[in-house]
């Protein structure tokens, strides 16, 4: 479960891991490809400029259905970016020699990897936990800047429904001042929590189930892992994006202001 270390950098004690160069990895094509789409951006767009703003175009669709017009434009770069590294790191974990090559025991058919050079990166729980406090970190941030420090407390403990009968509306302010206790404990600690081990949980348990269909049969291996591999590619798409949505859900939840699509603005003005 511990990724390998690679190298350790002379003078500075900094640890190079095996799960931290596939996420270098990942970065660096990540980065390439959109520096080299829109190098020279055309109006018509063709090649790998189409692909990386359809790309662009569908996420933005999408996460301003869930977080407004507003919330989208400010956050946007956090949320896509997210899910392109998941993805990218879940996709380049199924290459074939992350896992597999690396120093071993044995030889021949016998040779077994026991400190493999490239590890997938969402399989090291440091990297989802590191992405879950980040996200938090700007949770706060987006929650305070968009709703202030009174608008934060009343959004957790205010009662969301007035009524007329003084004894009825001050049932309901103990019960959502009761439920904000309870979603306070689930943004400290479920949440965070949540997020690091659903991703890091399937991404392991893809690497274990590939290794354990190898096992099996290893002289037959390049035929039993095709269907598997099938399977870790969807649920490579599967976690990027229900890591991407469910951190757009929360911070929709709380920060999305809007009261109406800017489509509708214009049609109003018009």
């Amino acid at each position: 479960m511990k990724p390998d270390t690679v190298f350790t950098v002379p003078g500075v004690n900094f640890t190079v891991t095996s799960s931290m160069i596939v996420a270098l990895i990942t970065a660096i094509i990540v980065i390439a490809v959109a520096q080299t789409a829109m190098r020279a951006p055309k109006l018509i767009p063709s090649g790998m400029q189409n692909f990386v703003e359809w790309v662009v175009e569908c996420l933005s669709n999408l996460l301003e259905s869930i977080l407004g017009h507003t919330m989208m434009t400010r956050t946007f770069w956090f949320f896509a970016s997210i899910f392109v590294f998941i993805l990218g790191c879940n996709i380049i974990s199924l290459f074939p020699g992350v896992g597999t090559f690396g120093a071993g025991q044995g030889s021949g058919w016998d040779f077994h990897v026991t400190e493999p050079f490239l590890r997938g990166a969402n399989a090291d729980v440091n990297m989802t936990a590191a992405m879950a406090a980040v996200f938090f970190f700007l949770w706060f941030y987006w929650a305070f800047a968009s709703l202030g420090l009174f608008g934060f407390i009343s959004h957790l403990f205010g009662s969301k429904v007035t009524l007329a009968n003084p004894a009825a509306n001050f049932a309901f302010h103990v019960i959502f001042f009761l439920v904000g206790i309870i979603e306070v404990i689930s943004i400290v600690v479920i949440r965070p929590l949540a997020f690091t081990f659903r991703l890091y949980g399937n991404i392991y348990g893809g690497e274990y189930l590939l290794d354990s269909v190898y096992k099996l049969a290893p002289h037959f291996a390049f035929l039993l892992l095709v269907p598997f591999y099938f399977f870790e590619l969807l649920v490579a798409f599967i976690q990027a994006f229900v890591f991407c949505i469910l951190t757009a859900v929360f911070t929709g939840v709380m920060c999305n202001t809007d009261d109406h699509s800017p489509s509708e603005e214009e049609a109003a003005g018009h």
